[in-house]
């Protein structure tokens, strides 16, 4: 039971995310089950975008092959509950891109490891099946990241960025991530 349900808290507990590894048994070679990521508290501030994104895209990303964007959606997530959005903003944008990467290497499609945002996003609409139209709305997540978040400097200005882009860049984050992985898995 989660305990955060019984006075309706906004906040939900994610799941362990578990990995195989190569190992030995009395020195005979066997599998094991490792903890990659343990269970981290997140801010939960709508129940049905939990329910038809947030979670979801939760699930998918524990798989192992989403070791790396798992972290950096998981580590968006815990900057959105301290309130950290800059920070929030920057990790969501790398999760998407780490996404795109191994959607990309799972599908054959070539790509650079240092290609941006768009150039992956942009090879997976020439592989796949989504129409052209899906490449603005889904480069809103990598928009906000490069405009407003802490991965660029902030010059002369400090950026303040509210709490609703933030929210909005996490359910985005997740909603893409969704779509793409119906997509091209």
């Amino acid at each position: 039971m989660n305990f955060f349900r019984v006075d309706d808290l906004p906040y939900h507990i994610t799941n362990y995310s578990t990995e195989e590894v190569a190992s030995s048994f009395h020195g005979a070679p066997a599998t094991a089950i490792q903890i990659s990521e343990f269970p981290r508290v997140i801010r939960r501030d709508s129940e049905v975008v939990h329910q038809n994104a947030m979670q979801p895209a939760l699930t998918l990303l524990a798989a192992a092959e989403f070791k790396h964007a798992n972290d950096e959606f998981l580590k968006a997530l815990e900057d959105h509950r301290k309130g950290d959005f800059r920070d929030c903003l920057t990790k969501c944008g790398s999760a998407f891109e780490s996404v795109m990467k191994v959607l990309c290497n799972k599908n054959s499609i070539p790509f650079k490891e240092n290609d941006t945002a768009s150039a992956l996003l942009k090879n997976l609409l020439q592989n796949g099946r989504l129409e052209q139209f899906w490449e603005q709305p889904l480069m809103i997540i990598a928009t906000v990241r490069n405009r407003l978040s802490s991965s660029h400097g902030a010059g002369t200005k400090p950026k303040k960025i509210p709490e609703h882009v933030a929210t909005y860049a996490v359910n985005a984050t997740a909603s893409a991530v969704l779509l793409l992985c119906g997509e091209f898995s």
